[in-house]
């Protein structure tokens, strides 16, 4: 199996050998994200333990057996053993303990202060928000004892496209591809085989056997714990669109302050959705929120909130999603946009590179009715507007107008540059049109450029 990316991970992982000291790493990331691969890659001759569930008698058991002739008594006595004796340990699903023998982390803590051998310990887990408050949570015994803590990251979009690229894919499907599984090495994997997208999209979720069927479940069930319910309720109504608080609490009918909790939790704790901010707006009021891992965006958009028709007419479900599969891939369009600005800049698409990029909305001038720009990049003396079509036809010269109707909207004193990406291109008449001729024009093959050659 080839090993796609992860340079920099592997670079600073295989440096850490080089100190003469122990050293405690901390790597966290949501399952399937290649953690465990990474870290065997790395570190092919470390000692590997892998927590499960079972009781604390029986894994002390497994584990004595793994590292020593014989059982060891207890987990300190475990845990000098094999810190003492081996130069790289990694322990996956560390969190797991928290459900074992929550013990185990005030041992090791004490043993850990105690040795001087140098060792690399690596702990290693899947549930984010666990492996936040056992590390980074001042009242853990384990506050303070990591060395590094390593939050590993899905692949961009650039290096999403290096994978499917490689299995035949065209840049328009690794587009459609990458909207729904994200950059989770994991899912992508299913598409090495290349078939048809629908097809794909059948087989993998909607199919009686589908192998990511529930996987949203199994990913948050495990991390939320019981209140599960309350988090999934605020998922859902936050959908395939980005959300303000209002509009969650309408969706979901919960107080405010509880659609606040879990919503400060969603964000900061767990990272599964984003706060997006009104860019060019003076007022920190109205941000709106998504959520970012597409995965889970397209399974709560067409597999949790379709239960009902998942259970008893999953065909209808799917058909539903491939009616709709086109709005959602636009909407994600917008985010591959944002994410490859530097790319387009270096490809000499962009006439500048902005300080920061994001998303500008506001009411259009006596009306009620909302604008939105896509995407806003700005810089000190420049704003860059970007509008993004995900659709079948060509843009016309009245898609053009619309666009630069909202661009007259935003008031900004900076200079103002327009661009305008549509998949399937422009229509004639659209070079011909005086007003659009200052607007810059890209098309799929423009991004594939951005993404492939440099």
């Amino acid at each position: 199996m080839e090993f796609f990316d992860r340079t920099k991970e592997k670079e600073f992982l295989g440096k850490l050998g080089q100190k003469d000291e122990k050293q405690m790493v901390v790597v966290y990331g949501r399952r399937r994200i290649g953690k465990t691969t990474l870290l065997k890659y790395v570190f092919p001759s470390a000692k590997y333990l892998f927590v499960d569930t079972r009781s604390k008698e029986t894994l002390l058991k497994d584990f004595s057996s793994q590292i020593f002739d014989g059982v060891f008594d207890n987990w300190e006595a475990f845990f000098r053993h094999l810190l003492n004796n081996n130069g790289t340990v990694i322990i996956d699903e560390f969190q797991n303990f928290i459900r074992v023998d929550n013990s185990v982390f005030s041992i090791l803590q004490k043993v850990w202060d105690d040795i001087g051998s140098k060792v690399i310990l690596i702990l290693c887990g899947s549930y984010t928000g666990m492996m936040k408050r056992i590390f980074l949570d001042y009242k853990e015994p384990l506050f303070g004892r990591s060395s590094y803590q390593i939050a590993l990251k899905e692949f961009d979009f650039k290096e999403a496209v290096k994978m499917l690229d490689s299995f035949g894919y065209r840049i328009e499907e690794i587009v459609n591809a990458y909207s729904v599984f994200g950059g989770i090495p994991k899912y992508l994997w299913y598409l090495k085989a290349k078939d048809d997208f629908k097809k794909q999209l059948k087989n993998l979720f909607f199919d009686e056997f589908a192998p990511l069927k529930e996987e949203g479940k199994n990913l948050l069930i495990g991390e939320f714990g019981s209140e599960h319910p309350g988090y999934f309720s605020i998922l859902e109504k936050i959908g395939c669109f980005d959300r303000d608080i209002g509009e969650i609490v309408d969706r979901t009918g919960m107080e405010r302050t509880k659609v606040m909790k879990y919503i400060s939790e969603l964000s900061d704790y767990y990272a599964i959705i984003e706060k997006i901010e009104n860019k060019l707006s003076g007022s920190k009021r109205g941000a709106r929120y998504r959520i970012k891992d597409n995965f889970l965006n397209f399974w709560f958009n067409y597999i949790y909130s379709n239960i009902d028709k998942m259970e008893f007419n999953p065909e209808a479900a799917f058909n539903f999603a491939v009616k709709n599969i086109n709005e959602f891939t636009g909407r994600i369009f917008e985010e591959i946009i944002k994410s490859i600005i530097p790319y387009l800049y270096k490809a000499n698409l962009i006439p500048f590179f902005p300080d920061s990029v994001g998303k500008h909305w506001g009411k259009i001038p006596g009306s009620k009715e909302v604008y939105e720009i896509d995407v806003i990049g700005e810089s000190k003396d420049a704003v860059l507007l970007i509008e993004c079509k995900w659709r079948n036809r060509k843009t016309s010269t009245n898609d053009i107008d619309n666009f630069l109707k909202k661009c007259s909207y935003v008031k900004d004193k900076r200079k103002q540059i327009t661009a305008f990406i549509s998949k399937s291109g422009f229509e004639d008449k659209v070079f011909a049109h005086n007003v659009s001729k200052g607007i810059i024009k890209m098309d799929i093959n423009d991004i594939e450029k951005a993404v492939k050659e440099l």
